[in-house]
């Protein structure tokens, strides 16, 4: 499938040049706004992340699920169609006690394998992330699609996830999302969704605050994370695929955003832009892209890896 979705590329850029504006429409890029009017307001955030007794994080762990490949053009308007190492996983955030959380969930090895961008599948991994779901206090997942909710979605005992899992009400109202990976009816009956405050953030843990970010999808989310020793480190899910979006300041095409993915692409460029000027800033806050594996080398994370 990967390889037929492949060779049909240069046909569709054909075809899309040969209609009107076409090329350039759905293919190139648009100049991102020159200030957001997404607010990461940070000082709120440390609020919260400050807001709740006990422990914090003292590390965070990434467990590598799938490794494949995406052409860049598809994550960088206007980019080439060379291909850029693509990671899907989970991150647990570990605390001293032993205790921790964990966010996404990614994705068993049947949605792998059906993916039109299917990658190489661990199942050690899986078998890990299995036993790693049940344990963990709180399960929190960035967005709807099946590489990253499809792990809770096609756990072999989702009742022992129930107490564990908080989705958010925008998460749960998506549901085509929820139905194209076979969510359990039962899990989502059962679980206690998240509760934002006014400016759309809530602590689910001690140094861990869930922010909305609609855009990518309905109920698409960010996680700011403070440690135990006051390293900071922003979660941003897909957001952005690849590190060089913010760097270039490129968004995804509009035959990504608009045919396959049916993102809210205002919002989107929005976002990026919070993100590239949180990237100038001295504020240190480590950005961590849920697919590019060169945001994964924070130390925070390296440290603890449970896959290379």
């Amino acid at each position: 499938m990967v390889q037929t979705v492949r060779s049909l590329l240069p046909v569709l850029l054909l075809w899309l040049a040969t209609l009107p504006l076409g090329g350039c429409y759905y293919l190139g890029s648009e100049p991102v706004p020159e200030t957001s009017n997404y607010d990461l307001d940070l000082g709120h955030l440390r609020m919260l992340a400050g807001s709740l007794p006990g422990p914090r994080p003292t590390e965070v762990r990434h467990l590598l699920v799938c490794d494949g490949a995406m052409p860049r053009a598809f994550m960088m308007a206007g980019a080439g169609w060379d291909e850029i190492r693509t990671t899907y996983g989970v991150f647990q955030l570990l605390r001293a006690d032993g205790s921790y959380d964990v966010i996404d969930s990614a994705q068993d090895q049947r949605m792998n394998d059906e993916s039109p961008l299917g990658a190489d599948f661990f199942p050690e991994a899986w078998a890990e992330l299995v036993a790693l779901l049940e344990s963990a206090d709180q399960i929190v997942i960035t967005h709807e699609h099946g590489d990253h909710i499809g792990g809770v979605a096609k756990h072999p005992r989702p009742e022992a996830l129930v107490s564990r899992l908080r989705l958010s009400p925008d998460q749960l109202a998506n549901e085509a999302a929820l139905e194209l990976v076979d969510f359990p009816a039962a899990l989502a009956e059962g679980l206690e969704p998240l509760a934002f405050d006014g400016k759309g953030a809530v602590a689910i843990a001690p140094g861990v605050v869930v922010r909305k970010a609609a855009g990518h999808t309905p109920g698409n989310q960010i996680v700011f994370v403070q440690l135990a020793d006051g390293r900071e480190l922003l979660f941003v899910g897909d957001v952005v695929w690849n590190r060089d979006a913010i760097t270039e300041l490129a968004y995804r095409p509009r035959f990504i955003t608009d045919w396959l993915l049916g993102e809210d692409r205002e919002a989107g460029l929005n976002q990026l832009r919070a993100l590239r000027d949180l990237y100038d800033s001295d504020e240190g806050v480590h950005i961590v892209i849920a697919h590019d594996d060169r945001t994964h080398a924070h130390p925070a994370i390296r440290e603890g890896v449970v896959l290379p």
